[in-house]
């Protein structure tokens, strides 16, 4: 009988002939037509004083690797070489609050940190010791980002004139974020800086994005998104609503992949060029998605990109999660559009771009234990400084990177009649998957009103890697599993070797 391919996974289509899987757990999309391990997060630093509520990574210009992180109370700097991340708020600390999150953005030398209740922070690379506030004529605001490589524009504001204004954007002088001159004056207008109260039925700013294919600057609001062009003074940048009806209600769901963003919605997950927005979990995971997360903990849903991979992750709150902590990822490939589902994490929130490595020494590995105790082999691109990475905090608020040993993976066939629509005796089943070790369940059901039936769990054989079992149905699938730690590379389907048992 020929090969049932895996397929793409697609739990929001039916089961019978389903052209994809309904089941495809704890793997990532590799290519068209197969599957590769899910690597388990493993730490490689020490930990921060409480849950991490954002983090990034930045190269300075003496091409120096730093990472920053933040907490309810704090800001931390990852010391290169350690294992340590460092207290270096301003005095005083900070108040975060429990659903908001630090937004960091690179601006020459200078890191700036953002969340609601406290000023804007700065750090200069090389040059500080601590943040510190950025400006006393800056606002508060909630998010933050780099536009045309030579603005700061932050969104969702709080300033000691206007209070809250949640639906505005405000930038400082062209090239320079320490300067902010008050809105309206001839200097503001000189330096080009200004302020635009996107108002509307959107709701409040969710996020903003520098550097899209068709926007100088995206605004996401909860219902609306808008699209900012550099046209410069006196006016600087004009803004139009470019989606008036889909925005997000998860700011952490917003990621970017170079000129192109991508969001969750109210109806499902969407890609945005700057210009339109196009579907991308249409008919394949939007209602499975909808189904699982728990939606009182949206502010808990973080994502990032693996450029190496061409891998987009959401972390998000599912079913049996502890408080909201993320504990289903969804991945998606943006270059082949397939997904795929892990549920062995617990997340604190991942980091909010790929991740850079600082490098060890050998000496430096010490701190980590034994040969025999590493979390990576001596090869890996984590221990080398400046490599990029997938990464993200767990429950001990430690920070890791996804490149542990392989998840216990399970991939489910699609179901389908074997004998022209008469019964099927199943005698053995082949899984095409490069795993020495894998075993192989198969289910079965007389009609589609009927619940599937799961046989006995059998390994495949050390002789011929298939399962022998027996099974007689109409409709039948297969599962396979492959252990955790096991070595594999791609997963393609299965092959069923049966003979019609005639009709009933």
């Amino acid at each position: 009988m020929p090969m049932i391919p895996f397929g793409e996974y697609l739990p929001d289509q039916p089961d019978f002939q389903n052209p994809g899987s309904s089941n495809i757990l704890n793997v990532v999309p590799v290519t068209p037509g197969s599957y590769g391990p899910a690597l388990a997060l493993a730490s490689v630093t020490g930990a921060l004083s409480a849950r991490c509520q954002g983090a990034t990574f930045a190269r300075d210009s003496g091409s120096n690797v730093w990472g920053f992180a933040g907490d309810v109370s704090k800001l931390y700097k990852k010391v290169a070489g350690s294992t340590a991340w460092v207290d270096i708020s301003k005095g005083g600390g900070y108040t975060v609050g429990a659903e908001h999150r630090w937004a960091f953005e690179k601006f020459g030398e200078r890191i700036l940190a953002t969340q609601i209740s406290d000023p804007i922070q700065s750090f200069v690379m090389g040059v500080d010791a601590a943040f510190d506030d950025l400006s006393a004529d800056a606002p508060n605001a909630h998010y933050i980002a780099r536009v045309r490589d030579n603005f700061i524009m932050v969104a969702n504001t709080v300033d000691g004139v206007d209070g809250a204004v949640p639906q505005r954007v405000w930038w400082p002088a062209l090239g320079d974020p320490t300067t902010w001159p008050t809105p309206g004056t001839a200097t503001a207008a000189q330096l080009q800086s200004d302020f635009r109260d996107l108002l509307g039925d959107g709701g409040e700013n969710q996020g903003i994005l520098g550097g899209l294919s068709g926007a100088d600057v995206a605004v996401f609001q909860e219902r609306a998104i808008w699209r900012g062009m550099y046209i410069g003074p006196p006016v600087v940048f004009g803004f139009s609503a470019v989606e008036s009806a889909r925005g997000t209600p998860a700011p952490g769901s917003i990621v970017q992949v170079g000129p192109v963003a991508y969001y969750l919605t109210d109806d499902g997950f969407y890609s945005f060029d700057g210009v339109q927005s196009a579907p991308i979990g249409h008919q394949k995971i939007d209602r499975m998605f909808w189904g699982e997360v728990d939606q009182s903990y949206l502010y808990r849903i973080s994502s990032t990109v693996d450029p190496l991979n061409k891998l987009i992750y959401w972390a998000y709150p599912g079913p049996q999660n502890n408080g909201g902590t993320p504990n289903r990822l969804l991945a998606y490939h943006y270059g082949i559009n397939q997904w795929a589902k892990r549920d062995k994490d617990q997340i604190e929130i991942m980091v909010s771009r790929a991740a850079l490595t600082t490098g060890y020494t050998l000496d430096q590995l010490d701190s980590f234990g034994t040969l025999e105790t590493l979390p990576f082999s001596l090869d890996s691109r984590v221990w080398t400084g400046g490599r990029l990475g997938l990464a993200a905090f767990d429950t001990s608020h430690k920070m890791g990177f996804f490149s542990g040993a392989a998840l216990a993976a399970t991939l489910d066939s699609s179901e389908a009649n074997l004998s022209d629509k008469g019964l099927t005796h199943v005698s053995r089943v082949w899984p095409m998957v490069d795993a020495s070790a894998a075993q192989v369940t198969v289910g079965r059901r007389n009609r589609l009103a009927d619940p599937v039936l799961w046989g006995t769990t059998t390994p495949i054989t050390s002789t011929t890697g298939s399962a022998p079992l027996r099974s007689t149905g109409m409709f039948h699938r297969a599962r396979v599993q492959i252990p955790a730690g096991a070595y594999w590379t791609h997963a393609q389907g299965v092959q069923f070797d049966g003979r019609p048992a005639g009709r009933r």
